[in-house]
């Protein structure tokens, strides 16, 4: 199994579902780069007929040609034959009359019209996000041709694929929730991850973490640090960079975004804590939207406790993959002794050997809380967990937390290493159950 859809069975059979549908439909399937949104939807769409076409980084009138070329791929198939789409270059001398949204219409109602009754078809956008930073018209005129379909009684579904879901002004009539995907949970990863016992791979896990981009390019069979020379430590390798490349390729000025980030290599943080991060003067108004756009794309996972109110600015924040948290702690500060060869390889995985079971324990909670948030998680308690996430507050600070299906709560520490025993953290965690009314 490839690891974009391994424990995936949710997403895709949700997928599947709304696919399924007899009306046109528009569906949001977002995460950052990596994340294997591309490898799973054309996995849930089996032998479905579909239109694969990805976004090119150009303006309007090539954006345009682009689709025109990637519908007129599927001629003869069942889409109407010759002349259903006509070339996009043709309606441009006109733009200036007609207006943009109506060149798009020129190359998607016609394709519409042409697709067969009662064969739903689906319309796969990659880096749809290309549509909504470019205004051009395209959204008015793919509801005009969603609304044909569903005149005509033709299914079209469209799956726009993104680090984030953007404004077209066809959510409100054909769209459905945002799939947001996210790094695979431990389970789903151990597979692919190096390491002779679960408690290895475990820690191996705390390294390369859960997206199926890194994980692809593991070998299970080789020992955790021979994977770290060959992917990570030397320049040559396909994870060398590979943070630093996504966030080019995500924002405009990656700098503060990766102050941001790095602020939250250590572990969990405060807004207190990014702020000085980003700024040693205390300026608050900069952290904030870097803040909230690494949110966005799924890179920072922000926490309420569980017994605050929804509005609640008491918020805890950390990296969503354990891959940055290494990189940015082991790898970023030292790439300039890397590039310089193996003495610089062999002093980075000193501090490796040193600081790897510290940032290990840093992440078991994050672990603890994403494996009772899978559906394997009811190995635990016999239930679905309704909630998971973490409680905090006058006397209490439980990492583990939430409600069952069956409205029972549960709570959770995790300790390890130098921590104090099971028994005297069980001890700890009565005492903890004891102050909230969670």
């Amino acid at each position: 199994m490839k690891p974009s859809v391994a424990g995936r069975a949710s997403e895709v059979s949700l997928l599947t579902n709304l696919l399924g549908r007899r009306d046109p439909s528009v569906t949001w399937v977002v995460g950052p780069p990596g994340v294997g949104k591309t490898t799973l939807v054309l996995e849930a769409l089996g032998q479905l007929p579909r239109v694969y076409h990805r976004v090119p980084p150009l303006p309007p009138p090539f954006q345009r040609e682009a689709l025109a070329e990637s519908l007129r791929q599927v001629r003869g198939e069942g889409t109407g034959g010759e002349g259903v789409v006509p070339r996009a270059a043709e309606g441009w001398r006109g733009e200036q009359r007609s207006g943009e949204a109506a060149q798009w219409s020129r190359i998607l109602e016609p394709f519409v019209r042409g697709l067969p009754l009662g064969r739903g078809w689906i319309l796969v956008v990659d880096d749809a996000h290309r549509w909504v930073e470019t205004p051009s018209g395209v959204g008015p005129a793919l509801r005009a041709a969603l609304r044909e379909a569903r005149r005509l009684g033709k299914p079209l579904h469209v799956v726009l694929l993104a680090p984030t879901p953007g404004p077209l002004g066809v959510e409100e009539e054909f769209g459905a929730e945002p799939l947001r995907l996210g790094p695979l949970c431990f389970r789903a990863a151990e597979p692919f991850l190096p390491g002779k016992t679960a408690l290895d791979r475990l820690q191996a896990y705390t390294v390369f973490g859960g997206t199926p981009a890194a994980l692809i390019h593991l070998d299970p069979e080789a020992p955790l640090e021979e994977n770290l020379r060959r992917l990570v430590l030397r320049r040559e390798g396909a994870l060398w960079d590979a943070p630093l490349l996504l966030l080019e390729r995500l924002v405009q000025r990656p700098a503060r975004y990766l102050a941001v980030l790095a602020a939250m290599a250590q572990g969990e943080v405060w807004w207190g804590g990014i702020r000085k991060g980003v700024d040693p003067g205390g300026g608050s108004g900069l952290a904030g939207p870097y803040l909230k756009r690494l949110q966005e794309l799924g890179l920072v996972e922000g926490r309420r406790s569980l017994d605050a109110p929804a509005s609640s600015r008491s918020r805890r924040y950390g990296l969503a993959d354990p891959f940055w948290g290494f990189w940015l702690r082991f790898v970023f500060p030292h790439r300039g002794s890397l590039e310089r060869g193996e003495d610089g390889v062999a002093a980075c995985l000193r501090g490796v050997r040193e600081g790897l079971g510290r940032h290990a324990r840093s992440w078991w909670p994050h672990l603890s809380r994403g494996f009772l948030s899978s559906p394997e998680g009811s190995e635990v308690f016999g239930a679905r967990a309704r909630e998971v996430g973490s409680l905090w507050g006058d006397g209490y600070d439980l990492p583990v937390a939430g409600t069952l299906a069956t409205g029972a709560p549960f709570y959770g520490v995790v300790a390890g290493g130098e921590e104090p025993s099971a028994l005297q953290a069980l001890q700890a965690l009565e005492l903890q159950m004891s102050r909230t009314r969670y």
